[in-house]
């Protein structure tokens, strides 16, 4: 079954070369879980990263379902702050 990958921010090095833009299509088995494909995307596990199912937080165990859109990205802190005088 087949699935969009969508990686953002420092993770877009981690697409298949022949990849033009943020996004690519991946076969997956059907059953296949969310932990599952972050097995078979090369980033590192060991770093803060959003993933989103659809643009939505995926449930832990969540199955992939055909034409699924999963974004993955750096997670990101900080903002702006406003002074009023």
């Amino acid at each position: 079954m087949k699935v969009s990958l969508k990686l953002f921010g420092t993770y877009r090095k981690y697409l298949p070369t022949s990849t033009q833009g943020s996004i690519c299509s991946l076969d997956v088995l059907v059953g296949t879980r969310i932990e599952e494909l972050q097995a078979l995307v090369p980033i590192p596990t060991d770093e803060n990263l959003v993933i989103l199912i659809n643009g939505r937080t995926p449930l832990a165990g969540q199955v992939l379902e055909e034409g699924d859109t999963i974004a993955i990205f750096p997670a990101m802190a900080g903002g702006c702050s406003f002074r009023r005088d």
